[in-house]
């Protein structure tokens, strides 16, 4: 019987008063197998969005099959809570007695009794028992709905750390027929640092960091550093995306195209991997770590790469556009939720732009499920807000219907907790009108890709407003928080902070705006803008390193440029001069890290007060932002030289 869990997602509907639920007959975590497969349907695990993972799926090995639950600690669409607080847990439902397509050896048969071994006296064990006895007998299809299974992490260690740990499930389901035995392994990993944001709401601040506080940050010691022309490797050309962490590896990628795999207790490599886009600008895209073993990154030609985690080994790979043709390049890093991976696409530079796109892939085989363009293909000329395929629906004139730019996908995207919702931003083009759903912010459908909402800055442009013009976008990506509501409790909000030098706070659901927060009036045109690096988010303030804007210099190089803002309404909590930086955030446990270009110092300061705590010197500037994990920060640098230091406490 197949083993990959691709089958249709179980959406069971309460039946009132019981603890049932009626259910279709596929189920997406099946029964036992071939050894018992004429009484495999008496009962499967029925979880919604829950599927068999690891060992992941290769295409090169495509009958292998998945037999265990991998997730991470706050993983979306998998771990329920949706929140990294060193537990797991997993939706686990039994369904009985199921004639299902997938099992076509199996003759549905009455249940008439289900033990479920729990030999810890494990007490969502006890429940998921009761909630089955309460189907007893079951002479039809019949469902548990609600159940649960926590498998908390081991831990903590003398040092705080904690490590995976795992749950096993076992079911023997009886009838007139036969008996069927059902085993579900379910794994719970710590969440570390998998991905750009480090969460599926981007906070880029760890939740669970306790070895680093504001008191020894200043204590802080150089562990290794990775420099990749002192190891022997080709040059760099820079790192300015943020390190990774997983299982051990530290994951970085550079300008000339490489992504390395070091290992985290001494910075050696482990493997390394060419993407073959170092002649055009390289990668920027931080590498993305999923719980099932697989490392996921995008390059400036357009391509994303899976690889296999632990050694490098290629999977798959899926192209965004021609680099040339449609200037497609990936400049954010791949998000993945529920066996999809999200990447934006966006130009080179504004010259020329490309028409954006996010796009959706299977997680399994690099295969297309959908896109979405951010602007129209085409535009009349002589209306931008019209869209076009000739020059007819333009009134005729020749040359009047011609093709869309802008509006593209630079930053990360987020989802939401069960990784159903998309949430993503654009940016503009200062060589061509701002047009369609350029420079908004958006919100999708993560299974169509069709739009809920979309909010956007600025009305659309005409050709005779410019050139230049008006430049509002988004150089970062959404942040998904729960704001304070001045009223004792949260709110949802998705936050951006926009190249005009605003911060935006919307409301999820509608894609209204809560509140926003300007620090300069609009400029024509923002450049690189105000906003630049990822925000970061954590004990309700928001943290950015601020950069510049071109005309007017409404934020002069001797304002602060590192902030903090209140999530109940925008305002500055504190300010500090680090000078202008368009690196991203890092937080953690009450500590912020910042890079700049005015120097090549790393900057650390107390989140809750802005006091500074300790500016280091690094051998380059920092942009990609650092990463901490048990108490050990890596920092990546660009410029005179490129690598990665990682520092720890004494």
């Amino acid at each position: 019987m197949p083993r990959r869990a691709t089958l249709a997602i179980v959406v069971c509907l309460l039946v009132t008063g019981l603890a049932e639920a009626a259910c279709p007959p596929s189920c997406p975590i099946p029964g036992a197998g071939p050894k018992d497969a004429a009484t495999d349907c008496l009962s499967e695990f029925g979880a919604t969005g829950m599927r068999l993972n690891f060992p992941a799926f290769d295409p090169a090995k495509p009958t292998r099959p998945a037999r265990m639950v991998r997730c991470h600690d706050g993983e979306p669409g998998c771990d329920l809570d949706g929140e990294v607080n060193n537990e797991c847990v997993f939706d686990v439902d039994l369904c009985l007695r199921n004639a299902d397509p997938e099992l076509p050896g199996c003759t549905p048969a009455d249940v008439t009794a289900v033990t479920i071994s729990n030999p810890k006296n494990d007490a969502d064990l006890i429940a998921l028992q009761n909630a089955t006895n309460a189907l007893l007998p079951a002479a039809a299809n019949l469902c548990t709905s609600g159940q649960a299974l926590a498998v908390p992490l081991k831990g903590p260690n003398a040092k705080g750390v904690y490590r995976r740990a795992t749950k096993r499930v076992k079911v023997t389901a009886a009838s007139a027929t036969g008996t069927d035995v059902d085993v579900l392994k379910l794994f719970c990993l710590p969440h570390e640092w998998p991905s750009h944001g480090y969460n599926h709401a981007n906070h880029r601040a760890s939740s669970v960091e306790t070895r680093l506080t504001p008191a020894n940050a200043a204590g802080l010691q150089v562990k290794w550093a990775f420099d990749p022309v002192l190891s022997g490797q080709p040059p760099a050309g820079g790192v300015t995306s943020t390190p990774t962490v997983s299982g051990g590896l530290v994951y970085v990628t550079t300008w000339s195209g490489w992504v390395y795999a070091l290992r985290a207790r001494n910075g050696t490599i482990r493997w390394q991997y060419d993407t073959g886009s170092g002649g055009q600008l390289g990668v920027q895209s931080s590498v993305t770590v999923t719980a099932d073993g697989r490392a996921l990154v995008g390059d400036s030609l357009g391509t994303v790469h899976c690889l296999n985690a632990k050694n490098g080994k290629l999977l798959w790979t899926a192209s965004v556009g021609d680099p040339v043709a449609d200037s497609a390049h990936i400049w954010g890093s791949p998000v993945v939720a529920n066996g999809r991976v999200f990447v934006g696409r966006a130009s080179h530079s504004d010259v020329p732009c490309t028409q954006g796109h996010l796009y959706a892939f299977d997680l399994d085989t690099g295969a297309e499920l959908w896109r979405y363009a951010t602007v129209p293909a085409k535009v009349c000329n002589t209306d931008t807000a019209i869209a076009c395929t000739t020059d007819a629906d333009c009134g005729g004139s020749p040359g009047s219907c011609v093709a869309g730019k802008g509006g593209g996908v630079t930053a990360s995207v987020a989802v939401d907790a069960s990784g159903e919702t998309v949430f993503m931003s654009t940016v503009g083009c200062y060589t061509f009108p701002s047009i369609g759903n350029s420079e908004s912010i958006f919100s999708l459908d993560a299974a169509s890709g069709t739009a809920n909402w979309v909010h956007r800055t600025q009305a659309i442009e005409q050709f005779a407003d410019g050139p230049p013009y008006h430049d509002y976008g988004f150089l970062n990506g959404p942040l998904l928080i729960d704001g304070d509501d001045g009223l004792g409790g949260t709110r949802p909000l998705v936050v951006a902070g926009s190249k005009d030098g605003t911060l935006y706070a919307l409301d999820p659901a509608t894609g209204v705006p809560v509140w926003t927060q300007a620090l300069i009036p609009a400029p024509e045109f923002a450049g690189f803008g105000l906003f630049n690096g990822a925000l970061g988010f954590q004990d309700h303030l928001l943290f950015a390193a601020l950069y510049q804007v071109v005309t007017p210099n409404s934020w002069p190089a001797g304002n602060d440029h590192l902030l903090a803002f209140n999530d109940l309404d925008g305002s500055t909590a504190w300010s500090a001069q680090i000078g202008a930086s368009w690196g991203s955030m890092g937080v953690a446990n009450g500590v912020v890290f910042a890079g700049t270009q005015a120097s090549t110092n790393l900057h650390i300061h107390d989140a809750a007060t802005g006091t500074a705590l300790l500016a280091t010197p690094m051998p380059a500037n920092v942009a990609g932002g650092a990463t901490v994990v048990d108490g050990v920060v890596y920092v990546p640098y660009w410029g005179a030289a490129a690598g990665i230091t990682a520092f720890e406490l004494p």
